[in-house]
């Protein structure tokens, strides 16, 4: 319960700018627009044909994911903001079908999960599965601790952004449709995400004091607009596609487990790189600084979610999970490597 005083708590300098700091919704591209009005078979002819070009496969799918998604967040970016539009909404909701299946079946490498496994040995292989994937050590952030030039550095904090920018409203989709300590854990880290009631510590307000530190508000608009890679968005719209799908409820607790335990091996290292090029200003490093702690006890929390889950979980929500884990993997070391190659040419 949230005191009076909490609710009457006084705004910052930087709690009166809007969040997430998007740029307003401008039209859709003529790629798009002639796309999201084709019926469901040419859309998937078509892209089935794009297929052997990966990179441009990919771009399309991403552009256009990260558009349905702003139009299902709802933020100023949306082609919908505050308003409806029923005819374009139905053609939006089949679009996201269509690109989600893209996404899942043909564009994600995504391992085959083990077979069979009950509750607590599904619990055992994330336990080690966890320590070692091919996202937990990228060499991106090896890059980023020892090598990358400031420009790199801070061409990545914008990234990380972009990406991180709405994770409260994330964790907010994860709680709907659990049960149990499933609901618990998740809630209780939502509760962390919101700051436990004071809105500074907040964890998307520390990333506006990450911006305002850098001054680098009206530089992000820019690099929206303008430079921001397509392949940023890869595990953003592979979480959002898991997340805004009911029948992908598990998978979404699966890749969230991921998605936390690489959060301390991540952000060790970019903390490395802020101090090596003389950005780790408090205000700036705060959002990785207290990451360091919070989520490592987060991914223990996800993990007794699953071992100590009642009513137990069947054979389908298992897999489900152990789904979504591997799904998170197989998203993250594709941004990561692109990412890698990106930072590679700033100088």
């Amino acid at each position: 319960m949230l005191s009076i005083n909490q609710l009457q708590e006084k705004s910052s300098n930087l709690q009166d700018r809007s969040w997430p700091p998007v740029n307003k919704f401008q039209g859709f591209s003529g790629l798009i627009k002639d796309f999201l009005y084709l019926d469901v078979t040419q859309q998937y002819e078509i892209l089935a044909k794009s297929r052997d070009n990966s990179e441009e496969h990919g771009k399309f799918i991403h552009e256009s994911l990260g558009l349905i998604y702003a139009y299902v967040l709802g933020y100023e970016d949306s082609p919908c903001y505050i308003t409806t539009n029923e005819e374009l909404e139905i053609k939006l909701q089949q679009l996201k079908i269509v690109l989600e299946r893209e996404l899942m079946n043909y564009w994600l490498d995504i391992p085959v999960i083990p077979q069979q496994l009950n509750q607590g040995e599904a619990v055992d292989y994330l336990n080690k599965k966890i320590l070692d994937n091919s996202g937990v050590y990228h060499e991106l952030f090896d890059y980023i601790a020892t090598k990358a030039s400031k420009t790199s550095v801070i061409t990545f904090l914008q990234n990380e952004v972009i990406r991180n920018e709405v994770v409260d409203d994330e964790v907010a989709l994860l709680v709907k449709g659990l049960q149990g300590l499933l609901k618990k854990v998740v809630a209780s880290n939502l509760w962390d995400e919101c700051g436990r009631g004071k809105l500074n510590d907040f964890h998307t307000y520390w990333l506006r004091m990450l911006l305002e530190e850098l001054n680098g508000w009206n530089q992000l608009s820019d690099y929206r607009k303008l430079t921001s890679p397509w392949y940023a968005k890869i595990t953003s719209n592979s979480f959002n596609m898991l997340l805004t799908r009911p029948g992908y409820k598990y998978m979404a607790y699966g890749a969230f487990l991921i998605f936390e335990s690489w959060v301390h091996p991540h952000f060790e290292r970019i903390i490395a790189g802020l101090k090596r090029v003389g950005i780790d200003q408090e205000d700036l490093s705060i959002y990785f600084t207290a990451h360091l702690a919070i989520d490592q006890y987060h991914t223990r929390e996800l993990l007794a979610g699953i071992a100590n889950q009642e009513p137990r979980l069947n054979q389908a929500e298992v897999d489900q999970i152990l789904l979504g884990s591997h799904l998170a993997i197989a998203a993250g070391t594709a941004q990561y490597g692109r990412m890698l190659s990106y930072l590679s040419t700033l100088k």
